[in-house]
């Protein structure tokens, strides 16, 4: 089994390789004490190890998430990588409280005047910063940005945090890194 990761030590994208057992032609893998199997992945970039599930399901360290695209501002982006690394370590409420977070900042990046959350959806909106459908993934950031930070919020489960988080960056993506894409094409074209 190869598995593609971002590497808890080196910080690179890499495949982990079965580690082999010295002076043997087998991988290093054993059991824990409940029968799951274990292996030894190692880093194809800096040669460090990890311990890896049979299955690949679980890692540890646990792997670093994608790195934020450079085009969206620096405080979004630490905040998105922020949630990212919330989720990396499944802390779901966290996790989507930080893309609801991400939303917010955006709007106010924007230049949003009003107060609140859907009111700063509404004004990206009618500015015409985004479509009704991209307002109605910010909602739902919104929604379960809120069930996280809220004590009498319904539970954020993974898919919940996944999908937030997932919303939250294409809406940067809206945002910040497609505009900045077609004005470096414009710039490099001369049109």
């Amino acid at each position: 089994m190869v598995l593609s990761i971002y590497c808890p030590h080196c910080h690179e994208r890499t495949a982990l390789s079965v580690g082999q057992v010295p002076g043997r032609n087998c991988a290093a893998s054993c059991p824990d004490n409940r029968g799951n199997r274990w292996w030894i992945g190692i880093c194809n970039g800096c040669g460090s190890a990890c311990l890896v599930s049979e299955d690949g399901s679980k890692i540890y360290p646990h792997p670093l998430p994608s790195p934020t695209d450079k085009n969206i501002p620096n405080d979004l982006r630490h905040d998105l990588d922020e949630a990212k690394l919330c989720l990396s370590v499944q802390c779901f409420r966290a996790c989507a409280a930080m893309a609801r977070r991400c939303v917010q900042q955006a709007c106010l990046k924007k230049g949003c005047k009003k107060s609140n959350l859907v009111e700063q959806i509404v004004e990206l909106t009618q500015a015409g910063h985004i479509t009704k459908d991209i307002k109605e993934w910010a909602a739902v950031v919104r929604w379960i940005g809120n069930d996280a930070a809220h004590p009498n919020g319904q539970i954020v489960s993974k898919g919940d945090a996944e999908d937030c988080l997932e919303l939250a960056e294409q809406f940067l993506h809206v945002l910040f890194v497609a505009p900045a894409l077609a004005k470096a094409r414009r710039a490099k074209t001369g049109k």
